[in-house]
Order: structure tokens, then C-alpha cells, then sequence
């Protein structure tokens, strides 16, 4: 692959995610339906992901053409190697920030995590939830634990995470949670 493939491959990620977000957003993180409600990573943080890519490809793109014309001393293949893989990996960090939410049903909610398979759990069946710090910012998670589970689902704080535990109201369980008599939350 010569090092102008490569540029429209940085090029095209970006874009891609840019279109994809504008054709398939409802602009909401939540939506409130009849029978559900479905919570989503903020529009605006997939979004400003969108755009940084497009900045950083489009950045990357301009310096190694530039080093390619002798401006810089610099190799354009290595130029290229830093910016293509910061825009991959902020594209699957897009990718799977999009593909995370909790649908809250009447007695039942799935959570669709990062990775891996969906997670229905019937709220009669949750043993217990625990607060957990966030290792980004301030927020704070919520790990659910139902039928013996070693390692539980977890709720990250990037939801509504008040309005899902309203939901799910299962505040027996929260309470005997280790630091929830705290006046803080456990924080």
C-alpha cells in the first residue's frame, strides 16, 4: 500500500463516522417509548469523537503530503503511521461507545455492554448493586449482580444512571451495597 492509500483509509473513517452519525441519530440519549426506555452514550461525546477524527485525519493527511514534498525532514510513512493510528483507535473507541445502552423494561433490562453478548436481567433476580468509581472523570457506575454472577453488569455513568435505577427500583438491593449509606453515594 502506497502511503496515499493510507491517507484515504484516515481520510475515510472519519467521514464514515461522521455520516453514520448524522443518517442513523435520533440526537437523543434517551428515548422514552411505550413499553421501554432505551439509554445511549450522549450524542455530543460520539459526535465531538466524530470531529476530532476528522481534524486529526485531516491534519495527518496536510503534514505527510508535506513531508512528502521535502518541507519536513521528517518521513511521510512515519508522519502518516502516528496519525493513522490515532484515528483507528479513536474510530473503535467510537465504534464501541456507539454500540453500549441499557433498554429498561417494566420487569427486565438489557444491557448491550462495549463488547460482547447482550445482558437481560429481570429485576427480581438482581442480589445486589454496588457503586463503583468511575476510572474516567467523576461519574459513578453501578454493578449488577443476579443469579450468583461473579462479575456483574455494569452501568456506566456516561447514562442516566439515577433514572435507570428509578426504573429498575430495586433500592433494597443498592442499600446493601457497600458504601451507599454514605451521604455521598459511596464516592
Amino acid at each position: 500500500m502506497t502511503w496515499l492509500t493510507l491517507c484515504l483509509v484516515m481520510i475515510a473513517l472519519p467521514v464514515f463516522a461522521l455520516v453514520y452519525q448524522r443518517v442513523a441519530d435520533s440526537g437523543m440519549a434517551e428515548r422514552h417509548h411505550r413499553h421501554h426506555d432505551t439509554y445511549v452514550v450522549p450524542v455530543m461525546l460520539t459526535r465531538t469523537l466524530s470531529v476530532v477524527m476528522l481534524f486529526m485525519a485531516v491534519l495527518g493527511a496536510a503534514l505527510t503530503w508535506l513531508c512528502s514534498l521535502g518541507a519536513f525532514a521528517a518521513s511521510p510513512l512515519v508522519v502518516l503511521s502516528f496519525f493513522l493510528s490515532f484515528v483507528a483507535t479513536t474510530f473503535c473507541l467510537w465504534f464501541v461507545m456507539r454500540r453500549y445502552s441499557v433498554v429498561t423494561f417494566r420487569d427486565r433490562m438489557v444491557i448491550t455492554p462495549f463488547v460482547g453478548r447482550k445482558r437481560t436481567i429481570r429485576y427480581r433476580d438482581i442480589e445486589r448493586m454496588e457503586w463503583s468509581r468511575s476510572i474516567i472523570g467523576s461519574r459513578q457506575n453501578v454493578r449488577v449482580y443476579a443469579h450468583g454472577q461473579k462479575r456483574g453488569s455494569t452501568i456506566w455513568g456516561t447514562l442516566d444512571v439515577q433514572q435507570i435505577l428509578m426504573g429498575v427500583n430495586r433500592f433494597d438491593v443498592l442499600a446493601a451495597s457497600p458504601g451507599a449509606d454514605r451521604p455521598d453515594g459511596g464516592r
